[in-house]
């Protein structure tokens, strides 16, 4: 069977940048099972996955443009103490967790300065910019079960996961 729309795969990969350090996998591949076409992984990945079939191994690259987009200087921002107090404890180099105070969507950037006005951060994504380099095989491919599919969208698979049909 060939990996399509629908299909549960699981593959096994390593991923790499252009500079050779290792994202995920390395000397043990990581290993991923989801089903084509929901969005559970990258678009790249998936339409580089489509047609091929158990066991297949391949390499590919999937260029920053197509992974996580290029790096955006405008996301680069000064939050000085009075917006952002919590930004005194920060560490320089670290990663953290943010939260809109208007929204309250959360999401994560990197402390890149601090200075006496304030904190640098980075709301770009760590892999921005970045080429990934995959080396992958396709463990198994199966089409999908309806529960699967019921699960990942509801709507147009016929009814709300754990909801009972009635007659």
């Amino acid at each position: 069977m060939k990996v399509t729309k629908d299909s549960f795969v699981i593959i096994e990969y390593s991923v790499h940048l252009d500079d050779g350090s290792c994202v995920k996998g390395g000397e043990v591949p990581a290993s991923m099972n989801f089903v084509v076409g929901y969005d559970q992984v990258l678009p790249a990945l998936e339409r580089r996955l489509m047609g091929l079939e158990k066991g297949a191994e391949v390499q590919f690259v999937i260029p920053a443009r197509e992974a996580f987009g290029f790096h955006q200087p405008n996301e680069v921002r000064l939050k000085t103490y009075e917006e952002f107090p919590k930004g005194r404890d920060l560490e320089k180099g670290k990663w953290v967790m943010a939260a809109s105070s208007e929204t309250g969507a959360r999401y994560s950037c990197l402390v890149l300065d601090k200075t006496e006005e304030g904190v640098l951060l980075d709301f770009n994504h760590p892999l921005a910019g970045k080429n990934l380099h995959y080396s992958l095989k396709v463990v198994h491919v199966r089409p999908a079960l309806l529960e699967e599919l019921e699960y990942l969208r509801p709507c147009e698979h016929g009814r709300q996961p754990g909801m009972q049909e009635t007659t």
